[in-house]
């Protein structure tokens, strides 16, 4: 105990010495030794226990543990009066799916470190590159290809627009669910993908009206099972009217569901090769 008392009554004369030397012209001339004085009573704190014996991460899911390290560019036996929490915490943050972090010494010997990690929101596709992005936009990492059931995006703004438009999406749950992407069609608006990028049908949305134009869609699906229909594409950026697209080898006069507050006229049918 009495060691711990000398050990702390040294430190704190360094420390008041340290102010006093700033304030002088002498400073710079100083600064070596004064780092070596400080070097040596780090060892004596490390002598005396003060040094890193644990390391408690706590929220980690994604972040390796030796990426946390190796960032904070610490190790056991570490003096932990040595240890910047602020400098740590920045290094911690920059670590790819750390969002925020905080850094407490616990004396003598540990250090606890609280991280909120982004959560993967939406992959970005561009080429054969894919990047998990988070609600935000902000790019995580990249990975080698489609992962778990996330919706895939495309385009270049996709990934700043792609929030705003699952939170609608979300209000109609049960058409959400067969949503397999999004791509953003000249930096203006969405083509929405329904069950299968290659063979599903695409439905052309508005640059705006979005929510009422995913109603209307959830409305002709639950009463007419529009996506049931061998169509390619449905495009619903016209209020007033639907078209639809055929996939090759039907004929224009297949039946077309329409709402049933629409006029006849409002439902158009053309035939295009796809």
């Amino acid at each position: 105990m009495r060691r711990l008392a000398i050990l702390f009554g040294s430190i704190a004369l360094v420390g008041l010495a340290t102010l006093a030397l700033r304030a002088t012209d002498r400073w710079p001339q100083i600064v070596s030794p004064y780092n070596n004085a400080m070097d040596h009573t780090l060892d004596l704190s490390a002598m005396a226990g003060l040094r890193l014996e644990a390391l408690t991460v706590e929220g980690r899911s994604n972040t390796n543990p030796e990426d946390i390290l190796a960032s904070m560019d610490i190790e056991r036996g570490t003096p932990i009066l040595s240890i910047n929490v602020g400098e740590a915490r920045e290094a911690l943050e920059s670590l790819p799916w750390v969002k925020s972090a905080q850094v407490e010494r616990q004396l003598p010997s540990a250090v606890h470190v609280v991280i909120e990690e982004r959560v993967a929101y939406a992959l970005w596709q561009r080429g054969k590159r894919y990047t998990l992005i988070d609600a935000s936009g902000h790019s995580i990492v990249d990975v080698p290809g489609q992962i778990g059931e996330l919706p895939l995006i495309v385009g270049n703004d996709a990934p700043t627009h792609a929030f705003e438009l699952f939170e609608t999406l979300k209000t109609e749950p049960e058409l959400l669910s067969r949503v397999r992407g999004a791509v953003r069609i000249g930096e203006r608006r969405w083509n929405i993908h329904f069950d299968s990028f290659e063979s599903g049908i695409a439905v052309r949305m508005p640059e705006t009206g979005i929510a009422a134009t995913w109603a209307r869609l959830a409305t002709l699906q639950r009463e007419h099972s529009l996506l049931e229909r061998d169509l390619a594409s449905i495009d619903m950026q016209l209020p007033d009217r639907l078209i639809v697209q055929l996939n090759q080898g039907q004929t224009a006069n297949t039946a077309v569901p329409k709402a049933e507050n629409q006029r006849p006229s409002a439902i158009k049918i053309v035939k295009r090769d796809v």
